[in-house]
């Protein structure tokens, strides 16, 4: 009897250390798959962080998403993998602006992009550019030359706004429509290329371009739009294409160089209120077969000699 309660005891204790040993060993391996998982992100899957001016903390991978950004002598808005150029902080007179900035498209020029920046001479703008902003370089009284891209889209209005040493400027055959007033007070314009696509002259295009001598319309304009020549007393000679049908009110007022007008090309003209006023040189007027002219189109013309029609 005391053999077999031995017996019992002995077999007892062996199955509670084989037990204890098999809960150590399930403890061990949970205790080592937890170490496995908080080690298991490397290092360099981690994001790293760059600082902005404004002591915000954003990951690199977004860093140029969307946002201001500084780059050399350019200040950029980046937004949807495109760049613009929204401000120039440089002090060179001749300006080339990049195409890219980190990669990244540039693609346009903001609002008052370089507005106000009178030291500037030259500026050349890079093929990646589709479109130029209002007042782009308003007051950029220092500019004298500027080259556009050929595949440049739009370009906003006053653009040019008071550039009064700007001399001549092409704008390529891509741009479709002009905005009203993109040379406003551009006195020192002497030459000039519009697109032959775009349909008219709008509002105020020219107004007191003083420098400007000759001007040839598009070839599919349709219009001028009013007080668009306005002040242009270096004018002597427009040349008139058969689609123009239509000039404004005030369009060629105080022209005071121009001698003759020759509308015998065109289908038919119709001519606005004072289109034509206080052009104290203006001696002939050349009709088409179809016309209309209001009765002050040529107000304060007292030299004209010669109306057909």
């Amino acid at each position: 009897m005391k053999k077999s309660i031995l017996l019992y005891v002995i077999k007892r204790a062996a199955l509670m250390s084989v037990f204890a040993l098999t809960m150590s060993a399930c403890i061990s391996c949970g205790g080592g798959e937890e170490t496995v998982e908080s080690s298991s992100t490397p290092e360099s899957s981690k994001p790293t962080f760059t600082v902005r001016d404004d002591n915000n903390l954003i990951p690199d991978e977004n860093a140029l998403e969307e946002g201001e950004y500084t780059d050399g002598e350019f200040v950029y808005y980046i937004n949807n993998n495109n760049a613009s150029v929204i401000d120039y902080i440089g002090d060179k007179k001749a300006v080339e602006i990049p195409s890219s900035v980190d990669d990244i498209p540039v693609t346009a020029i903001g609002d008052n992009g370089f507005a106000d920046i009178s030291t500037i001479e030259s500026i050349k703008v890079p093929s990646s550019v589709a479109n130029i902003g209002s007042f782009a370089f308003s007051y950029c009284t220092g500019l004298k030359t500027i080259e556009l891209p050929p595949n440049l889209v739009t370009i906003g209005s006053y653009a040019f706004n008071h550039c009064t040493s700007l001399e001549s400027c092409v704008i390529p055959d891509s741009v479709s429509n002009l905005p009203q007033s993109v040379f406003y007070y551009c006195e020192s314009l002497k030459e000039i290329s519009l697109p032959k696509y775009v349909g008219g002259i709008p509002k105020e295009t020219f107004f007191y371009c003083t420098s400007l001598e000759e001007f040839t319309m598009p070839e599919f304009a349709t219009g001028v739009g009013d007080y668009a020549f306005t002040g242009c007393s270096a004018l002597k000679k427009i040349n008139c294409g058969e689609n123009l049908a239509t000039i404004g009110k005030e369009s060629f007022r105080y022209c005071t160089a121009i001698q003759t007008l020759d509308f015998s090309k065109c289908k038919s003209i119709g001519i606005g209120s004072k289109s034509f006023a206080n052009c104290t040189s203006l001696k002939k007027v050349i009709y088409p077969a179809e016309k209309g002219a209001s009765g002050d189109a040529f107000m304060g013309c007292d030299n004209i000699e010669y109306v057909n029609g």
